[in-house]
């Protein structure tokens, strides 16, 4: 899609004519939304919403083929497809893998392969829904939930808490509750991990076991941990080289996703059904081993074929998609059952003002966030209406380019909401005034 703030107008709407709606139309009560996320540059691009009653899987497949092809004619080079493992995006994978689930297939437009991966935050949800729900087995021994839920009772009458933010909420969570990404992560936390350790050392009698469930919790933070790197210099403040960011393919972080932590998952799956323990479901169990291939290979390559110095992998999880939702039900008055015309009046406001406002309690790490930091043109393509021999004649001579570009500021205004509306209101006078020439202009003298 493509905002023109002259004309106030969004080009590549597509709707369907009024007379072709039937005495019993079937209701489009869901909506699949592609969202264009920047891996060397910042932006976030809404690249297209279609509503939906049940999509079929052929109708999906199509639709993201077109996308790739848009994002491709516009100059992006598609190179990663995040979503969530629910059966439809299985499926879809497996469509565009040719019938099989692959990490990857070859792009089809351009000489390359497009990864493809599930979020990392829904199978951390996942993994500990799974260790609340019931005790699991590994070769190191029983992983069990009631040493947290024993510090949990063992700290409520402790003036000083080891664990301060360990709350009821963790433990016994709702169905909603179950949502909360931040709560799943600090389960997992060192904070959590290393209290369990001194309880054990220091030869508590409901904590002597606990070195299985430890490893458990461990192994799913570090998971988090090396898929949620934003920042090339936190890791020198943290003191910490886990959250530092990819610089090369001898990383032992990435012979950790491709090796040990694989055989960690089959060791669970494999331990527990022998011993007649229950184990992590099949879909979680694939989604975490699928997601730390991916990101194995998607960094290899990035660092070895497609130019980058350093990778930061916060950019591969669908905060994107989850940040344009969110902003979606909070401009419908915060409803999670908004219609549709909400929806697309709140997606509107998104090529608008180039805002993205999500909720507070949204599983996104910011909460205001910008389609972009950058100078991007907003100019339509027009090099198919010239021929090829007068592509020259559109472009200046270097030294006079130079000298347009040393007149032409160099700071970028803050994105903002004043920004916006004087944007917004500068692009209303300027389309007046355009109209008014082209009156006095078409006037006989």
């Amino acid at each position: 899609m493509y905002y023109s703030r002259t004309e106030d107008y969004i080009y590549g709407l597509e709707t369907i004519n009024s007379n072709s709606i039937t005495e019993h139309p079937k209701v489009a009560n869901k909506m699949a939304c592609f969202v264009a996320n920047g891996l060397s540059a910042s932006f976030t691009i809404v690249a297209g919403y279609f509503f939906h009653s049940s999509m079929p899987a052929s109708d999906f497949h199509s639709l993201t083929l077109q996308v790739i092809k848009l994002l491709t004619d516009c100059g992006f080079m598609v190179l990663r497809i995040v979503t969530d493992n629910h059966p439809p995006n299985v499926g879809l994978f497996k469509n565009l893998c040719g019938g099989t689930l692959e990490n990857y297939f070859n792009h089809p437009y351009l000489p390359m392969p497009i990864f493809l991966s599930f979020d990392y935050c829904h199978a951390i949800k996942n993994a500990r829904n799974l260790f609340l729900s019931h005790n699991m087995n590994s070769t190191t021994g029983v992983i069990s939930s009631s040493y947290l839920k024993a510090l949990y009772g063992l700290q409520r009458g402790w003036p000083l808490k080891p664990v301060r933010y360990l709350t009821k909420k963790h433990l016994y969570p709702s169905n909603l509750e179950k949502m909360n990404v931040l709560r799943a992560v600090q389960i997992f936390s060192p904070t959590v991990t290393s209290a369990l350790k001194l309880l054990k050392e220091e030869k508590y009698e409901d904590f002597v076991d606990s070195d299985a469930t430890i490893l458990y919790m461990e192994n799913m933070f570090h998971f988090f941990q090396v898929h949620n790197i934003s920042s090339r210099r936190h890791y020198i403040h943290a003191l910490d080289g886990n959250v530092a960011p990819y610089v090369n393919i001898s990383d032992q972080r990435l012979h950790w996703l491709n090796t040990t932590f694989q055989n960690y998952i089959d060791d669970i799956q494999s331990t527990s059904a022998s011993t007649g323990y229950k184990c992590l479901s099949s879909e979680t169990a694939h989604a975490l081993k699928f997601i730390a291939k991916s990101t194995f290979l998607c960094v290899q390559f990035l660092l070895t074929q497609a130019g980058f110095y350093y990778v930061l992998t916060r950019s591969f999880s669908s905060d994107a998609v989850e940040a344009t939702f969110s902003h979606i039900r909070l401009k419908g008055g915060s409803n999670d059952t908004t219609d549709a015309r909400a929806a697309e009046y709140a997606l509107r406001q998104i090529l608008r003002t180039g805002i993205l406002k999500s909720s507070s309690s949204a599983n996104t790490a910011r909460t205001l966030s910008h389609i972009s930091r950058n100078e991007l043109s907003h100019q339509r393509s027009t090099v198919a209406e010239f021929a090829e021999e007068d592509v020259e004649e559109l472009f200046l001579p270097t030294d006079l380019r130079f000298k347009i570009h040393s007149l032409q500021r160099n700071e970028i205004p803050e994105m903002n909401l004043y920004s916006a509306s004087v944007a917004f209101l500068s692009g209303y006078i300027i389309m007046k005034l355009q109209k008014k020439i082209n009156v006095m202009t078409a006037l006989p003298h």
